[in-house]
């Protein structure tokens, strides 16, 4: 019995339901079948929720068969002393029950919050808030700078330092820079800094955003197995310039030196 079917098998149709026999004769010599009235959304013909519109009577079992549909006002007078042509325990108006409203709702709820969680991670990405997410463009783009810098303090980035400076921004900032692009950005960095340039590369970043760009910076100038005075002078400059305290530059080289036994290149 469709109510309104977006196709064969889908949308809303009207359905009958088992509810209790009664002793309303029907045709013939069989008594008619109480009924729920339900509106069912089903999807590729799968139910997935179904809602109690009232009471009928069928003389099919409730299979199909609808006779009429039967008020709480004649289910109240069926179920009289002097009638007694229904269960009176049956309640008189048919409604869902709490367990039929969970089973329907609960997973539009459940859907509606794994949407909401998609979306709010999705929003933490963007804002460089997700943990597990890339880091903003922003933030990232100016840790590979910096990392270039500090490879470059020996005068030379050679062609193993620009892949492992392309794998360590990949690891640490969540995007994928080709060495063509490390190529191209060591090519054209300024050699001398101020204090000024050491600030701008902290300036707007979040403070999980500046400790990965020290981590990065430190993991490449120890990734030889030694730091040069250059190196570390750029550095704690660098930790200067992103107001990092000094605690705070000892616990992310431990870090960067945990990493070298599982991230170092071969």
């Amino acid at each position: 019995m469709p109510a309104q079917a977006f196709t064969s098998n889908s949308g809303y149709f009207q359905k009958l339901e088992f509810v209790s026999e009664t002793l309303i004769p029907g045709p013939g010599l069989s008594s008619l079948s109480l009924c729920y009235v339900t509106r069912d959304l089903l999807i590729m013909g799968h139910t997935l929720t179904s809602d109690i519109q009232g009471y009928a009577l069928s003389s099919d079992g409730c299979n199909q068969q609808l006779e009429r549909h039967f008020s709480p006002e004649q289910i109240v007078t069926a179920q009289s002393d002097r009638m007694n042509l229904i269960d009176p325990a049956i309640p008189p108006v048919a409604r869902n029950s709490l367990e039929r409203n969970i089973r329907n709702y609960g997973l539009w709820l459940g859907v509606a919050l794994a949407l909401l969680a998609v979306i709010l991670r999705r929003i933490k990405s963007l804002m460089g808030l997700d943990p597990r997410g890339p880091l903003r463009r922003k933030a990232a783009q100016r840790i590979l700078t910096t990392m270039c810098h500090v490879a470059k303090c020996d005068g030379l980035v050679d062609a193993r330092e620009m892949k492992l400076i392309a794998r360590t921004a990949r690891r640490l900032t969540g995007r994928v820079y080709p060495t063509s692009d490390v190529i191209r950005l060591a090519d054209h960095l300024e050699i001398e800094l101020t204090p000024h340039d050491f600030i701008g590369f902290g300036k707007g970043l979040r403070d999980r955003e500046k400790d990965t760009m020290m981590q990065a910076v430190l993991f490449i100038a120890i990734a030889d197995g030694k730091m040069l005075k250059s190196e570390y002078n750029f550095a704690t400059e660098l930790a200067h310039g992103l107001g990092m305290p000094g605690e705070d530059f000892r616990r992310v080289l431990n870090v960067a030196l945990a990493d070298l036994d599982t991230h170092i290149a071969a």
